[in-house]
């Protein structure tokens, strides 16, 4: 298992986005139920989102990273990148 960031840009105005977003909430609160997500936040400018999550490859990652409503809308953009945690 291993750690990744996933970034969503939003590419359509606030107002389409109510129901997708509600969606995108409930999907990070069953990755955070499974245990599986390690910090999510919206963007300062709004227009997105960034996420730590748990998955066991680069293929679950992807899978995980295209499951939310926002990016299967067409609603966003994402990247996804592998974490590792510093020990400090």
């Amino acid at each position: 298992m291993g750690f990744w960031v996933r970034t969503l840009l939003v590419t359509v105005p606030p107002s389409e986005l109510e129901e997708a977003l509600a969606g995108h909430l409930e999907h990070l609160r069953r990755l955070k139920s499974d245990g599986r997500l390690r910090a999510a936040g919206e963007l300062g400018d709004g227009d997105g989102f960034l996420e730590i999550f748990e998955a066991a490859d680069r293929r679950e990652a992807e899978a995980v990273a295209r499951s939310s409503p926002l990016v299967e809308d067409g609603l966003a953009t994402w990247m996804l990148r592998e974490w590792e945690e510093l020990s400090l």
